[in-house]
C-alpha cells in the first residue's frame, strides 16, 4: 500500500480513508507495532467547529464515556494527540488527531447504494446498528449524523458506528443546525428547539429505508412531494409512488418506517420500541442456530457485494 506520510513520528499515513469538509480519515500504521488504525484528523484552520484545531474536550469525553462501555457496535477509540503531519510533497503542518480502532472493509454505504438488502438480513444488521445507538441514548449522548457513511464494517461485516464530531450530552432542547440534510429531522431543518434522541431515531428511519431498498424514502424534509405526504399521513398515496412500486415490502416494515420519520417528534417510537416492533419479531424468536445461519446469510450476501464492488472500481 503506497506511504502518503507520516503523522507525529509514531504513524505512518498509508491512505485516505474518508473525507468531510471538517474531518479526514486516514488508514495509518504505527510504525513500532506495525498495528493498523483509522487516524481522524482535524483539518486545520476549519473555524466550523469550535474556533480553533484541537478537538473539543467535550468530544473526547463522549469517547471516553463510550469506551467504558466496551459497546461491540461502535467503533473503538485508542487515544487523542497533537503533532506533526507530513504527508508526501506538502509542508508540515501541525493537527490534532484521533485514533481508532481499524475496521478492514467499506463504510455501510458502499454495500446499500443502489442495492437493496432482503428485510430478513437487513432486521439483523438494523438491530446491531440500533443496538449501538441504544448504548448512546443510554448514555444521554445523541449522534446527531447517523447515515451509512458513519458506519464502517468490520473483518466479520459487524457495523461499527463512528463520526461522532456532531454529538453532545443532554439530548433535550438542542438548537443547532447540524448533520446531513437528507437524514435530518423536519425540527432541525425548520431551526425550531429539538430533543437530539428523537431526531436520531428520524435518521435511523431514513438509514432502514436505504439499507432495505438502496434508495432515500424522500431527500428531504424540506419541500419534498414525498415527505408531504408522510407529514399528512397520506400513506397509501406514498408507497404508491412509482420508484416504491414493485418493491414488495412487508406491511409491517412500512408501518415501522412511517412512525419513525413522523413530523410530529411525539409519534416516532423509542429504540426498545422499534427493537420490539412486530417487524423486528421474525428475528427476535430466532434459536441459536437460527441466528447463526442468518449470521452467515448476511456475511455472504455483503462479501458477495464488497467483491462486485472492487471488481468494478
Amino acid at each position: 500500500m503506497q506511504n502518503l506520510g507520516i503523522l507525529d513520528d509514531q504513524y505512518t499515513i498509508l491512505s485516505v480513508r474518508h473525507s468531510e469538509f471538517i474531518r479526514l480519515y486516514y488508514n495509518a500504521k504505527h510504525n513500532q507495532t506495525n498495528v493498523n488504525y483509522i487516524i481522524e484528523i482535524k483539518r486545520p484552520g476549519n473555524n466550523h467547529e469550535h474556533h480553533n484545531d484541537n478537538f473539543p474536550a467535550n468530544e473526547i469525553n463522549i469517547l471516553n464515556a463510550i469506551n467504558n462501555s466496551n459497546n461491540p457496535y461502535i467503533l473503538r477509540y485508542i487515544r487523542n494527540g497533537n503533532g506533526i503531519l507530513a504527508l508526501n510533497n506538502e509542508p508540515p503542518i501541525n493537527v490534532s488527531y484521533i485514533v481508532y480502532e481499524n475496521t478492514p472493509k467499506f463504510d455501510l454505504f458502499e454495500y446499500i447504494a443502489s442495492q437493496r438488502l432482503p428485510e430478513r438480513q437487513a432486521k439483523l444488521l438494523f438491530k446491531k446498528i440500533l443496538t449501538g445507538i441504544q448504548l448512546l441514548h443510554n448514555l444521554n449522548i445523541v449522534h446527531r449524523d447517523i447515515k451509512p457513511e458513519n458506519i464502517l464494517l468490520d473483518e466479520n461485516y459487524n457495523p461499527k458506528i463512528y463520526g461522532l464530531y456532531f454529538s453532545c450530552f443532554n439530548a433535550n432542547n438542542l438548537m443547532a443546525y447540524l448533520g446531513t440534510k437528507s437524514f435530518a429531522a423536519p425540527e432541525i431543518n425548520e431551526m425550531r428547539p429539538f430533543d437530539g434522541i428523537v431526531c436520531d431515531i428520524f435518521s435511523l428511519g431514513q438509514l432502514l429505508f436505504n439499507i432495505v431498498n438502496g434508495m432515500f424514502g424522500f431527500h428531504s424534509t424540506v419541500n419534498d412531494r414525498l415527505y408531504r405526504l408522510i407529514k399528512d399521513h397520506q400513506f397509501d398515496e406514498y408507497w404508491q409512488n412509482n420508484s416504491f412500486n414493485g418493491l414488495n415490502l412487508s406491511q409491517s416494515f412500512k408501518n415501522l418506517f412511517v412512525r419513525m420519520v413522523a413530523y410530529n417528534p411525539n409519534e416516532r417510537p423509542s429504540i426498545d420500541q422499534i427493537l420490539n416492533d412486530e417487524w423486528m419479531q421474525e428475528i427476535n424468536n430466532l434459536n441459536a442456530d437460527q441466528m447463526n445461519g442468518l449470521e452467515n446469510e448476511l456475511r455472504q450476501e455483503l462479501h458477495n457485494r464488497e467483491i462486485a464492488f472492487q471488481n468494478n472500481h
